[in-house]
């Protein structure tokens, strides 16, 4: 491979010490020498640090300090971060072998792109496989604002693209992964790799896989009303565009579950959220036509919808 780049990786971690090592260890060993790796820790308690020390020297740089958030520690790696292209995995995900690797060839073989994202693994908490994401080889803006598709841990983008859409937002708790990319939806020029690069842990009790409470939705909607473009002068016609492209969407993902195995699917996701997916497409299409339009905070938008879920009749 010619002139290839090099790729800086982040991790943001918190008391992660069941998973941290496995982590680094997936990116350490990648038959990648042209990478560095950060990891950015929010002063963990719970043995992580010891972890990570152990790594140390095979680190560009780590530290262990308070911090803001998940979003201020990435904003942090990326500020240190030398690398023409750019990454980040959680401290509870992994890459797959070769994943770099991958990931270069294509930028060096495709100059003209400036994201990569391939398919993902979803695994158990003790690390077993338990389903392959295929993702589509092209997506639209409003595929992308109706449902998060990309795996985030096997999107990579050039440093260029982030420098223009600006860093990750540090007012988000959930979904700054998502905010992040429909940013860069709006203007990068994508290419997607038809193999999976990384694995996302799905464990109960992560924010990510929060999707059956107030906040999840809260914070999902919030993205969504900030992210919906103006297609059309008319509010109404506006509105059911919106409404046709959130249908399409769940269209789009019904069809996903049923080619990557339905059965094995649904109950993942119903041993993971036993309340979340009809729930959650009833709430939205309720939110869709009722959710107040002066909502703008996270906390307003969660406070709205425990109001209007929970009142009474």
């Amino acid at each position: 491979m010619t002139n290839p780049p090099l790729i800086s990786v982040v991790t943001p971690s918190f008391n992660q010490a069941p998973f941290v090592e496995e982590t680094l260890r997936s990116v350490i060993e990648q038959d990648y020498p042209h990478k560095e790796y950060l990891v950015i820790d929010g002063a963990s308690d719970d043995g992580s640090v010891d972890v990570i020390r152990r790594y140390a020297d095979r680190l560009t740089y780590w530290v262990s300090e308070p911090d803001r958030g998940q979003s201020h520690a990435l904003n942090k790696g990326f500020a240190r971060a030398h690398g023409e292209v750019l990454g980040w995995v959680n401290s509870d995900d992994t890459y797959l072998p070769g994943a770099l690797a991958t990931v270069a060839r294509c930028f060096v073989e495709h100059p003209d792109i400036d994201l990569v994202y391939g398919d993902y693994l979803y695994t158990s908490p003790e690390g077993k496989t338990l389903l392959r994401r295929r993702l589509f080889n092209s997506m639209s803006y409003e595929t992308l604002l109706y449902h998060d598709y990309l795996g985030q841990p096997a999107v990579f983008f050039r440093r260029t693209l982030l420098d223009r859409v600006g860093p990750v937002d540090e007012d988000l708790h959930y979904h700054l992964d998502w905010d992040l990319f429909l940013r860069m939806w709006k203007v990068c020029r994508p290419l997607h790799v038809r193999v999976p690069l990384a694995t996302t842990r799905l464990v109960p009790t992560a924010k990510s896989n929060a999707q059956d409470s107030d906040s999840y939705l809260a914070g999902t909607l919030l993205v969504q009303r900030r992210h919906m473009n103006q297609r059309f002068a008319s509010p109404f016609v506006n509105r059911w565009w919106h409404r046709a492209h959130y249908y399409c969407s769940f269209a789009l993902r019904a069809w996903a579950v049923l080619r990557d195995n339905p059965v094995r699917y649904l109950r993942i996701i119903n041993d993971l959220f036993p309340n979340a997916q009809l729930a959650y497409l009833l709430k939205y299409d309720t939110v869709m036509r009722v959710f107040p339009r002066e909502v703008t905070s996270a906390d307003q938008c969660r406070e709205a919808l425990i109001a209007l879920f929970r009142s009474p009749g």
